[in-house]
């Protein structure tokens, strides 16, 4: 995945790469502790095959957290069993996974954001005991899906749960990724992207699924690239 990828300068997508390379600053984020923003609105299965590229391969603590009743099974996410000894589903999905009939009634998924975030937090911690701590990088945290944590158009509280969880994520040095299943350009993504350390921009092609990143601090965007 990152080796196909270059950042772009404001000349657009045929110019030079200038200063920072992508696997340069990739590399400081695996070091410090991350956490990305997963945007654009693509088929289920294009997220859960970017998400099983983020989790990553090798030894890893990786911990999924679910609550969109449209999700797939964990194990779609995962790059390997969801039973492994290194991994946990915290799995808040309503019991009744059909969006399209609870939009047929009016309803909207209710999440209760306070037990979700206690049961990730206390989740990486007992990893992090039973590791004697993590390497840089060795936990991935994965959450589908943001949209669904902000109810009666509470941004307040929807921001003070991610503001908790990345925190506890960068603490530890992890790497963490929030799916977001709205267009980039929504006005929400740009409420709650300075909250990530950057923004990865998902779209669907005919007979394929690209991706790009956009990095405020450095105030660069990739190229598009296939998934991988």
């Amino acid at each position: 995945m990152t080796s196909r990828l270059e950042f772009r300068n404001e000349l657009g997508e045929g110019s030079t790469v200038q200063h920072v390379t992508f696997t340069e600053w990739l590399s400081g984020l695996k070091v410090s502790g991350s956490n990305l923003l997963v945007t654009g609105e693509v088929p289920e299965e294009t997220s859960a095959e970017f998400s099983r590229t983020l989790f990553g391969e090798g030894r890893r603590t990786r911990i999924l957290g679910l609550i969109d009743p449209t999700a797939m099974e964990p194990k779609s996410y995962l790059p390997g069993t969801p039973n492994g000894p290194n991994t946990q589903v915290i799995d808040h999905r309503p019991e009744f996974r059909s969006a399209a009939a609870a939009s047929t009634v009016g309803q909207r998924t209710t999440i209760d954001r306070k037990s979700f975030r206690s049961e990730l937090l206390s989740a990486i911690e007992t990893h992090n005991d039973r590791n004697g701590g993590f390497a840089p990088a060795e936990l991935r945290l994965g959450l589908d899906s943001v949209e669904l944590l902000r109810m009666d158009d509470d941004l307040v509280s929807v921001t003070e749960f991610l503001r908790g969880i990345t925190a506890f994520v960068r603490g530890v040095n992890g790497m963490a990724h929030y799916h977001l299943r709205l267009p980039d350009d929504d006005p929400l993504v740009a409420e709650l992207s300075p909250l990530f350390d950057a923004r990865i921009e998902l779209r669907r092609r005919p007979g394929r699924a690209e991706q790009r990143w956009h990095v405020p601090t450095l105030e660069k965007v990739t190229h598009w690239v296939e998934l991988s």
